[in-house]
């Protein structure tokens, strides 16, 4: 029986604890580090899960509650049906009352208890069992000892939304976690799911539903069909990650540099933990904060990272519908299952009332009419969509992320990608202290080899396919459903790991969210279905930026010492700032300014000539201190693309506008597409525009990013360097611009848990990291704003890895027995 907890030390002061003073205990140990980064060790998995369940809560209650409500389908009641909030890990907006709607229907389905109540491996096995069951003890006894009323964090003290979790609630938030990229990036467009009857909205119905392929190809390819796609804003899920192998490491160990992108605003998603069960298991990193295990971090011998994969997570099903409810497959009316739902909904007057709806779901899953902010889906009869997400189906990644805990070199890491086929939505990316590297996209995800796609394509299918690599298939026949394909030995439909790209490298592997193709510049992967990405086609100034650092390092031209990596210059080239479109563009950019008398702008002539010296002494970086950073990036976010109600800027250029002077070509896919071209009037136009832009802000041409992009925390503006990574920043911040002011003001996502890993003789893996938005998301917590501030001026912090370490730097311990 627990007895009580015992704080036998505690100090937030820099001075380490002398360990003597501590004692030893047989409970759970919690033993706080630098920045509040806490070590639990245990006897069994239980223990870990509980200590863990503990701290998490004693850090982050108020947004681990908040993540709770919303997946018991409850926002609405605490919160009202109308106000939006970013969903976690996606960070879609989302309205209350549809996300309660979607996971009041999983709920109504049984989904996630016949999935926790599976065998393994598709089933959590008993280590996994025993660290959920752990960490739902550890909230709920911080919860209880320390009460409602009394909880340190203002934001939820004394809510009636914060309560106990039982073990639904965690297994339903990691079924969410599963969804992310898939059904979960469409839970307003499924939550939200009704008919529409009589005149359908425009959309794919903007043509007639006997329209070919061909016809709907030519609309989509217009521009009315290139600016619905060019406005989509898919999920805001990125990362970066470098892997250094032997032939590019100083030291001969593999180095691993992760940069995972994750939300900042309202939906801070990870959190460090040390987990350790004596003899048996070790392992350090971040966790998604409420679920008790390593998502990215470091063994002893092995560290590795996600990156968010290319791929689709999700197939959407063309339906033609003999009523609203009713569609064909194999000529057959097969009606639709009716869901009755009913979500509480708290109204302006305080009151709460019952809000009924009734969503439907097909053999291919539940119906849709918006599919991860892409509108261009309807449920109009006679046509229809539903979709279906693989990830729904499984909890194999809880497996996964507790074994990893294990592994000791990549080559054993692949065996367990490939065993377990758990990862839901994630290349990893991985270094060992042998020297070797792995890149690797195996994932669950539907086996749509080209051939098969293009056989079970849709009309929409036909034209969205080529275009994005969306396959939309045909639900009006049987032999297209994902559940009687081919798949692997654990799930039907879904590709083997066998069939998915790989590979192991002694120099580097790399991953910025495009595909698997040029994960090293110099060894391409190729010849892989579509689904899984694009192959020879341009690749995104991130990834060019990215794999510019690694080949300027190794060439010795990045104005460091030597020709290698190590962990100190690793550190350095990931805050560097550089930005690849200002190094590409600012000369001649530069050069044009000073050839015109004047710039021809949206009011008229404009006097550019102030503006031309600053973009020439423009570092090209995205430093705090660079005069000439934003003045660039207003003129290249005119150039790149549309700019959106939002603020943000479209991954997709019309054609025709593109600003590049020369295209791109696959022999040289870091320097194109390349230049400027000068030529093209937008360049002119958007000089003036953002010239005429500064002025009447009042704002210096030369503004240093200092004074304009920030965050805001407890009333201190903290600044932060590094920019959105579409302008090729590969630190990147991605903050809406205030119009009003021309402030870059609380970034939405970016630069999160970032770590630089490397292995020595000890057997004490270094790590460090910088978790920049804080430890814990209480406002008065010393752990809040202190990592954002060494953010700001590019400091890391290393992380204790082996026992004596850690109790040397104990800070504070917290023993549960």
């Amino acid at each position: 029986m627990l007895l009580g907890s015992l704080v036998l030390a505690a100090c937030h002061g820099s001075a380490d604890v002398d360990s003597s003073a501590l004692g030893e205990s047989s409970g759970v140990e919690i033993r706080r580090t630098a920045h509040g980064v806490p070590h639990i060790r245990a006897n069994d998995f239980y223990g870990l899960g509980l200590g863990y369940g503990y701290a998490v809560a004693e850090d982050n209650i108020c947004r681990l509650a908040d993540f709770y409500v919303t997946v018991r389908g409850e926002r609405s009641r605490f919160f009202g049906p109308d106000e939006s909030f970013l969903f976690p890990g996606n960070l879609m907006e989302t309205k209350n009352l549809d996300s309660d709607f979607f996971f009041k229907l999983y709920q109504a389905q049984g989904t996630v208890e016949a999935l926790m109540n599976a065998p393994p491996p598709n089933g959590p096995d008993a280590e996994a069992r025993a660290l959920l069951a752990g960490h739902i003890a550890g909230y709920n006894r911080y919860l209880s000892e320390t009460g409602v009323d009394q909880l340190p964090d203002p934001t939820c003290r004394g809510a009636e939304w914060v309560q106990p979790i039982s073990e639904i609630d965690v297994y339903r938030m990691a079924h969410a976690l599963g969804m992310f990229a898939g059904a979960a990036a469409s839970a307003g467009g499924i939550g939200a799911a009704v008919p529409t009857l009589g005149e359908p909205p425009l959309g794919l119905l903007g043509l007639d539903i006997g329209s070919d392929a061909e016809e709907l190809g030519r609309w989509l390819r217009s521009p009315e069909g290139l600016r619905a796609l060019g406005e989509w804003q898919p999920p805001q899920m990125a990362s970066n990650a470098i892997a250094v192998g032997r032939e590019a490491s100083a030291s001969g160990s593999g180095l691993l540099l992760g940069n995972p992108h994750q939300g900042w605003k309202d939906a801070a998603l990870f959190y460090q933990v040390d987990l350790e069960v004596p003899g048996r298991y070790k392992v350090s990193g971040a966790s998604f904060l409420g679920l008790p295990f390593v998502v990215i971090g470091s063994t002893a011998s092995m560290a590795w990272s996600h990156t968010t994969s290319s791929a689709f997570r999700f197939v959407p099903y063309q339906l033609t519908l003999v009523d609203a409810t009713t569609y064909l497959v194999d000529g057959q009316p097969e009606a639709m299952k009716a869901w009755p739902l009913t979500v509480d909904a708290l109204q302006e007057n305080g009151s709460v009332v019952t809000v009924n709806r009734t969503l439907h779901t097909t053999r291919y899953g539940p119906m849709v009419t918006n599919i991860a902010g892409l509108n261009l889906f309807v449920w109009a009869p006679p046509l229809g969509f539903a979709l279906k997400d693989v990830n729904a189906e499984h909890f194999r990644f809880l497996n996964h992320f507790i074994e990893i805990g294990r592994v000791g070199n990549v080559r054993d890491l692949k065996r367990l990608l490939d065993d377990t086929h758990g990862i839901p939505w994630a290349n990893t990316v991985a270094a060992d202290a042998d020297g070797e590297t792995l890149y690797a996209d195996i994932t669950v995800i539907a086996n749509l080899p080209d051939q098969r796609a293009i056989q079970c394509s849709s009309v929409s299918g036909a034209a969205l396919f080529p275009l994005l690599g969306l396959p939309v298939l045909d639900g009006t026949r049987s032999d297209c459903d994902l559940d009687a394909m081919p798949g692997t030995d654990l799930q039907a439909g879904v590709m083997p790991p066998e069939e998915m790209p790989f590979q192991f490298r002694n120099d580097y592997v790399m991953n910025s969210n495009d595909s698997y193709w040029l994960s090293n510049l110099n060894a391409p992967l190729e010849g892989f279905p579509r689904i899984l990405g694009e192959e020879n086609t341009e690749r995104r100034l991130r990834t060019r930026m990215g794999l510019t650092l690694i080949e300027d390092r190794l060439a010795g031209r990045d104005g460091l010492p030597g020709d290698r990596f190590d962990h100190e210059n690793l550190k350095q080239i990931m805050f560097n700032s550089r930005h690849f479109l200002g190094e590409m563009w600012r000369d001649g950019l530069a050069a044009y300014c000073s050839s015109l008398p004047f710039a021809l702008g949206s009011s008229g002539p404009t006097d550019v000539s102030e503006a031309c010296p600053v973009l020439a002494n423009w570092d090209a970086t995205n430093n705090l201190d660079s005069p000439g950073a934003l003045l660039f990036r207003r003129i290249s976010e005119q150039l790149l693309g549309q700019t959106v109600p939002n603020g943000t800027t479209t991954q997709m250029r019309l054609p025709g506008t593109s600003a590049f002077l020369r295209p791109f070509r696959r022999d040289d896919p870091l320097g194109t597409p390349g230049g400027l071209n000068v030529l093209r009037p937008e360049v002119q136009l958007a000089l003036a525009d953002v010239v005429d832009e500064f002025a009447e802000l009042g704002m210096p041409l030369d503004v240093p990013l200092r004074e304009v992009q920030y965050v805001e925390r407890n009333g201190e503006r903290i600044p932060l360097h590094g920019g959105p990574d579409r302008s090729g920043l590969f630190s990147i911040i991605n903050v809406d611009r205030d119009p009003e002011t021309g402030h870059y003001v609380n970034p939405r996502h970016g630069n999160t848990f970032t770590q630089v890993v490397s292995f020595g003789a000890s057997g004490c893996p270094r790590i460090s990291t910088n978790m920049t938005y804080g430890q814990s998301q209480n406002p008065q917590s010393p752990w809040f704003v202190d990592q954002t501030r060494m953010y700001r001026d590019k400091q890391w912090f290393d992380v204790p890895f082996c026992r004596s370490d850690i109790e040397r730097q104990t800070r504070s311990l917290t023993v549960l027995r």
